[in-house]
């Protein structure tokens, strides 16, 4: 189902995949040192769509200043680069994983800015409309800190937070984990933000620096406005979950997903109409 393609672009150029893998002794291998993105391009029959383009890649140049790496590659570069692969390999869905990273064999961090910096895009077969429910539970696995690392960038290592939630939960029987910042609050599942359906009200976790400001979620808050649906963005705690009739997950990857479950809390998610007026308003949008 999710085949990674032969074909990548690596710095400006078509070629086999593993010819762009990074050293052993690589310090992003090592350290986790590199940012990534995620775009869906969805094919229509004709032609491909991929939503908020330049919003992502925008993101990967900025994520990649976070950690002094400076892309090589302009935006109208990364975007050319993406349409040149696409052209390269079989017309059908998939997830685009373009990645920032440094090859070069030196596991230390030392005179990093005079160290290339690499960039690849890899294409991954992956279904569309996927609405399967989701089974989650509250992980005993925090929600990392900004004040640790600064997670509303895509940072490489950072993820091993979201890894840890997830191999957690599918051990104690779940699909996915929702993660809990020190203070207690709900923050966000693993990799994706979370909105909760009260009577005809949204609720989603206000934007603290602890939270990922997902082009998805910017996307669905758009869609409630175009929709007249009030969204509040607040604080929401575990001790509230009986509150709310249905929640869903949104992500580039996973797409609008209801979730059935978190602990022992059960939701009719993926028959509540606002929860359909989402979805089926997110489908338009990808249907371009």
């Amino acid at each position: 189902m999710f085949e990674v393609v032969q074909l990548v672009w690596h710095n400006g150029k078509i070629i086999p995949r593993e010819q762009a893998a990074p050293s052993i002794a690589s310090h992003s291998l090592h350290l986790g040192i590199g940012v990534f993105d995620g775009l869906r391009a969805f094919w229509n029959g004709d032609r491909y769509y991929i939503h908020a383009l330049d919003d992502h890649l925008t993101r990967l140049q900025e994520n990649a200043r976070t950690l002094e790496m400076e892309i090589p590659w302009s935006l109208k570069e990364l975007k050319a680069g993406i349409w040149t692969l696409l052209a390269e390999i079989p017309q059908t869905n998939y997830y685009l994983r373009p990645i920032v990273y440094r090859g070069l064999p030196k596991i230390t961090i030392k005179e990093r800015q005079k160290m290339k910096v690499d960039v690849s895009i890899l294409a991954v077969t992956a279904p569309r409309d996927v609405i399967k429910p989701f089974r989650c539970q509250i992980s005993p696995f925090e929600r990392v800190s900004s004040r640790a690392i600064p997670v509303r960038a895509k940072i490489c290592g950072a993820y091993v937070n979201s890894y840890l939630v997830r191999i957690q939960a599918e051990a104690s029987g779940f699909d996915e984990g929702i993660m809990l910042d020190r203070e207690g609050k709900i923050t966000e599942a693993a990799t994706a933000n979370l909105f909760f359906i009260q009577e005809d009200t949204v609720v989603t976790p206000a934007l603290t620096p602890d939270i990922f400001p997902g082009i998805t979620r910017s996307t669905l808050l758009k869609v409630a406005s175009s929709l007249g649906i009030k969204v509040i963005e607040r604080d929401i705690y575990p001790e509230a979950l009986g509150d709310f009739q249905a929640v869903f997950s949104c992500a580039t990857f996973s797409e609008v997903r209801p979730i059935i479950t978190i602990d022992s809390h059960q939701y009719d998610s993926l028959n509540n109409p606002i929860f359909r007026k989402f979805l089926k308003a997110y489908q338009e949008i990808t249907y371009q």
